[in-house]
């Protein structure tokens, strides 16, 4: 990604740089005039080295997260560049017809009769541009189908590209250069990836196959060449003899255009070029330039997407490294507490936990910052197996170092800003308290002062729930509800109340609110996103552990067991609530956020997994080349030798036209839209629901019929309505105003939509919103008639889609490959819709693991803190053991202790994330339930995933408290008594 957040990267990595040396070297000042403290706090890093590696796992994970997730991003971004690159090579501009930028930003290929201009115009175009080019190369890029009469292989879609001065240098696989003037007549340069689909060799024997018939050619050499229109299959040949080949004499279908100050200067090439082209008809795209931008912008959302989820990873990290600090600061208590008695002021306790923060800070980004990269390499390894071969892209791994140094400056700023404020935290403390090991007192003035901040948190949440009812926005809501029920406590405690019950009551509430349609039952239906399941997520965790351990000891107390090991392990925890609690809440946070990702993702992906819903009635899916449509394929099926016009059912034609849409009645711009015609057929079969229709329809039925039987009516994709819930699908340029996709019922809205090339125009009236289950890849656009489109663009709107219904008992995989052969000098590609659904199903699933994956990083954290309380507890209760042994505790008793402690925490926090997570799935996915595109989704949970994970993290986490445990169990009762 060349931007983040917004800003350039490599000025936001040197920004963080400044900022981070600034921190450091303020440290570092403070260490030269402090030297003492700075080796008193950096000594306990050396002293116990093993706690220090458990330490350094801990601090290290939100690093690794951010890292992961900027490297992803970049792999994303890098890959659609180098798409982007290889297709336009040194382009920066094409100019063409008018409606080529329609076409290109649809990614549409499938309008008919393109129009081709003289190429004399290309000295015009360099003329108007002067001096701000320093190419210009007219065109041909036509699809095509090609085979190999030497290794009888068929390719039905090849791309063709033809020019008299190549921009860029053409290369044999072995570097040497080569120009299209060395071609003899009947010699073409075929690219690698056209050589690999069609086993091809340099002085193989192709046919390539053209509207106006077969040309037989001769391999010159297998090439690379950046620039040729394609990153796929590609032929590449002098300009003359393709325009005889296609009958396109003294026709281009282009021109390519390079700056001289590269993509910076498009904007100003395009206003230069405008006044000369557009009297002939002509515009200029900015191809390149928006596909670099689409490119950032599809690197930034997985970005955005893993730093999400890994957000809550983040949060459990910054409450381990939050509670690591108190527990150094325990164990030194009473350390601490002769230092200040002697002189040491605050500030220097807080600067000595700085100094140690700071050593472990610098090291643990650092480690993340590497395992963050190993992370993402091994997520792009998943990413290309699920999705590179099904998108024809080949993706692999890439990060910017910039990439890299903006995520270790910020794992390190994040990690210390919490390492200082735990020090500010620790330090404050009662001399003669800590001298003594005893628990503070609290302070009368402190606890009167909580009550002002109580108030204004309790204020701005009212304001807040306000704003949001208002507005019929749920993200405010939320928000102002934790806000006033977080803050409401201390004001409870002013009533008198105790500190369990008034947890209690608040937690309650808050776990009521979040964990149930509290929202829409008070406030109605309103707009929702991703931001409401990162509050609702942290408020529960934060409900659920207030309740459980301000109850959990008076819960304990009635709980009669005669195990003194039990009761030893339950003890410990209970008296430590905080400790407790904090450890609690980090491993609860990830394993509510594992399970409803893991549950709602698996309920829409079997949800979609819909032969029916997702086929629309039909088995077979093919396209051919816009420049060899089927006007009528019922008649040729029967005209047709080797097929069997008794095994399809029916068969349904669809033309596709980019166009330049707008909404009636509605400001702004008019955008790029593809638009379909269908069949009457296509209407009398399909079965493909709808989210939403227009008043007066009663079903979707209604709404094909009435499409299919009155010209000027048309049905949308759902990408182009705005939701209430916006869960992250994707939105077209182009939203229709007026209603709103949970409405089900509208009133019907007009579309004007406009040929650029031709300047024919026409209105649509929409009645009706497909639904999310339809393929978003082959119902994208706008839907209409063929009658319709045919009366207004004529020769733009031939067929070129068609869908087969096929009989009981055909095969509709063997049937696609038997199509593709027949109708190869069309170029078809087929594929049997089962097929694509298996494949997208298989691509989800493959993706939800990843995501699951990445979240589950975070049970690291409980890992790590249940290793660290365990060394902790057998410092400090280093005494007791050796009591306990001393009264006949045996090794085993007191080994056995320790891990039912860990074991206590951890399946604790596995029952009760487990528990609210089912809950808050359920409603997630009876909301969607009562949305007509998923009306009969069924909530899914992976039982034997999530088993097989959680089993795995408790046997790690005590396998991590063992060797403490073990430790603990070989203590002597004579040393132990001794200690102090």
């Amino acid at each position: 990604m060349s931007k983040l957040f917004g800003v350039p990267v490599e000025s936001l990595a040197a920004v963080l740089l400044v900022v981070l040396a600034t921190a450091l070297g303020a440290i570092g000042v403070l260490a030269l005039r402090n030297r003492v403290f700075f080796r008193l706090g950096v000594r306990n890093v050396r002293r116990r080295p093993g706690r220090s590696a458990l330490i350094v796992v801990g601090l290290m994970l939100g690093t690794t997260i951010i890292t992961a997730a900027l490297a992803t991003g970049d792999t994303i971004s890098h890959t659609i560049r180098a798409e982007a690159l290889t297709s336009l090579g040194p382009t920066d501009e094409v100019v063409a017809a008018k409606g080529v930028s329609d076409e290109l930003a649809v990614s549409a290929s499938g309008s008919t009769d393109p129009r081709y201009f003289p190429i004399e115009y290309a000295r015009t175009v360099a003329r108007a541009g002067g001096g701000l080019l320093t190419g210009v190369a007219p065109v041909i890029v036509e699809p095509i189908a090609a085979q190999d009469t030497t290794t009888r292989q068929n390719e039905p879609r090849v791309t063709l590209f033809a020019t008299d001065r190549a921009l860029g240098e053409i290369k044999t696989l072995e570097g040497t250069v080569v120009s299209l003037r060395a071609l003899r007549p009947g010699e073409v340069y075929l690219n690698a990836k056209g050589a690999d689909a069609l086993g091809a060799r340099a002085g193989d024997s192709l046919v390539l196959m053209t509207g106006r018939g077969q040309a037989p050619v001769r391999v010159r050499a297998i090439v690379r060449y950046s620039g040729a229109g394609t990153s796929d299959s590609g032929v590449l040949m002098p300009l003359d003899q393709a325009q005889r080949m296609l009958g396109r004499q003294g026709l281009v279908r282009a021109v390519f255009v390079t700056n001289k100050d590269g993509l910076g200067a498009t904007d100003r090439v395009i206003r230069r070029l405008a006044p000369a082209l557009a009297p002939l008809g002509l515009e200029t795209d900015n191809t390149k330039q928006d596909l670099l931008k689409e490119a950032d912008k599809q690197g930034a959302m997985f970005m955005s997407l893993f730093t999400t989820f890994g957000s809550f990873s983040i949060a459990a990290g910054i409450l381990l490294i939050f509670l690591i600090f108190v527990m150094l600061a325990a164990e030194r208590r009473s350390e601490l507490g002769i230092a200040r008695a002697v002189g040491t002021r605050r500030r220097h306790l807080v600067q000595m936990f700085v100094y140690e923060g700071a050593a472990y800070d610098v090291l643990a980004a650092a480690v993340g910052t590497a395992l963050g990269v190993v992370v993402a390499y091994g997520m792009v390894l998943a990413i290309a197996a699920a999705f590179g071969e099904e998108a024809g892209v080949t993706i692999s791994y890439w990060v910017r170092p910039a990439s890299v140094a903006v995520a270790y400056c910020i794992g390190v700023l994040l990690t210390f800003s919490v390492v200082a404020f735990s020090a500010w935290r620790v330090s404050r403390m009662n001399i003669v308290s800590a001298i003594r090991n005893l628990p503070d007192t609290p302070h009368p003035k402190r606890r009167r002062r909580r009550w002002i901040p109580g108030v204004i948190g309790v204020v701005l949440g009212v304001l807040l729930i306000a704003s949001g009812a208002r507005a019929k926005d749920n993200v405010t809501i939320s928000l102002g509800v934790a806000l006033a029920g977080l803050s409401s406590v201390p004001l409870l405690h002013l009533t008198g109340m105790s500190d369990r019950l008034a947890h209690t009551i608040v937690g309650l509430a808050l776990l009521l609110w979040f964990t149930t349609p509290a929202s829409r039952w008070i406030f109605g239906e309103t707009k929702q996103n991703m931001g409401v399941f990162l509050i609702g997520g942290l408020v529960i965790v934060i409900a659920s552990t207030w309740t459980i351990m301000y109850n959990a000891p008076a819960l304990a107390s009635r709980v009669r067991t005669s195990s003194p090991v039990l009761r030893m392990a339950m003890a410990y925890p209970l008296r430590n609530l905080f400790r407790t609690g904090v450890t609690l809440a980090m491993f609860t946070l990830v394993v509510f956020t594992l399970v409803v990702g893991a549950t709602t993702s698996q309920s829409f992906v079997h949800a979609a997994n819909n032969f029916e819903t997702f086929s629309g009635g039909f088995d077979v899916t093919a396209t051919v080349s816009p420049a060899t449509p089927i006007a009528n394929m019922a008649a040729r099926l029967r005209q047709t030798a080797g097929l069997d016009v008794h095994e399809f059912g029916a068969v349904a034609s669809i033309s596709s036209l980019p166009v330049k849409a707008r909404q009636v009645g509605v400001g702004g711009g008019a955008k790029s839209v593809l638009v379909h015609g269908a069949d009457p057929t296509f209407f009398r079969n399909t079965t493909y629901q709808l989210a939403a229709h227009a008043r007066g329809y009663g079903s979707s039925e209604a709404v094909w019929r009435a499409v299919d039987a009155q010209r000027g009516l048309a049905v949308v994709d759902p990408s182009m309505v705005v939701r209430k819930q916006n869960w992250g699908s994707p939105a077209a340029d182009l939203q229709l105003e007026g209603f709103v996709l949970e409405d089900k019922v509208f009133d019907a809205v007009r579309l004007t939509i406009r040929d650029m090339q031709t300047g024919s125009a026409t209105t649509l009236k929409v009645i009706g919103v497909l639904s999310d289950t339809a393929p978003q890849a082959l119902t994208q656009g706008v839907w209409t008639s063929q009658s319709t489109l045919q009366r207004v663009f004529a020769d733009r709107v031939m067929p070129t889609s068609y869908l087969f219904k096929l009989r009981p008992g055909i095969g509709a995989r063997q049937e696609a490959k038997k199509l593709e052969s027949v109708f190869v000098t069309n170029g078809m590609q087929a594929d049997a819709l089962q097929k694509i659904l298996d494949d997208a199903t298989a691509a989800s699933m493959t993706f939800n693991r990843i995501v699951m994956g990445f979240m589950g990083l975070g049970l690291i954290v409980g890992v790590a803190a249940l290793g660290v309380i365990t060394a902790r507890a057998v410092v400090e209760r280093r005494q007791q053991i050796g009591v306990l042994r001393a009264i006949g505790f045996r090794r085993r008793m007191v080994q056995a202790s320790f891990l039912i402690e860990s074991a206590f925490i951890a399946l604790t926090a596995i029952v009760v994330g487990t528990g609210l997570a089912l809950v808050v799935s359920w409603n997630v996915v009876d909301g969607e339930r009562r949305t007509p595109s998923w009306a009969g989704m069924a909530m899914t949970v992976p039982w034997l995933t999530l088993g097989i994970v959680f089993l795995s993290v408790l046997v790690v986490a005590l396998l991590t408290t063992l060797a403490p445990a073990a430790r603990a169990s070989r203590i002597y009762p004579a040393e132990a008594l001794r200690y102090q």
